[in-house]
């Protein structure tokens, strides 16, 4: 069962098709806080958010904004690639036959230098696991 009531809105966002884990923002503010980015990505933040909640599934039609990542049990990532490769794990998720999408997991694959922060490797275990923690009646 679906703990709905821990799943929460996204700030930025007003809608009642995109939700994200409990952990979600404070993630994001803390890859924000240490970019130096923080307001060149809310605009580009919104506009995928948009995006998404009018496309759908039929997001990752715009290939540089949204992937389905194989092998991971239907896990997307939001993609935003400018000083900061930020990348957002989410899930396509039903509950009480209501389609939603939950924002789990935000990470920073790589610096200015190409250099690997975090990877997909790392960040989809997050992910998973989040996603269990709202999928599961604990």
């Amino acid at each position: 069962m679906l703990r709905i009531g821990n799943v929460l809105y996204p700030e930025v966002f007003i809608g009642k098709y995109i939700r994200t884990h409990w952990d979600f923002e404070h993630d994001l503010q803390k890859i924000l806080e240490r970019s130096g980015h923080k307001s060149d990505f809310w605009g580009k933040y919104k506009q995928r958010l948009r995006f998404l909640d009018e496309r759908r599934k039929n997001c990752i039609q715009k290939h540089d904004w949204f992937e389905r990542l194989k092998g991971t049990g239907d896990l997307y990532a939001i993609k935003f690639k400018d000083e900061k490769n930020i990348r957002i794990l989410f899930a396509f998720i039903e509950y009480e036959n209501i389609e939603y999408v939950l924002l789990l997991y935000p990470f920073e694959e790589k610096d200015r230098r190409g250099k690997s922060r975090t990877s997909y490797g790392t960040g989809i275990p997050i992910a998973l696991e989040r996603l269990q923690e709202v999928l599961t009646d604990d």
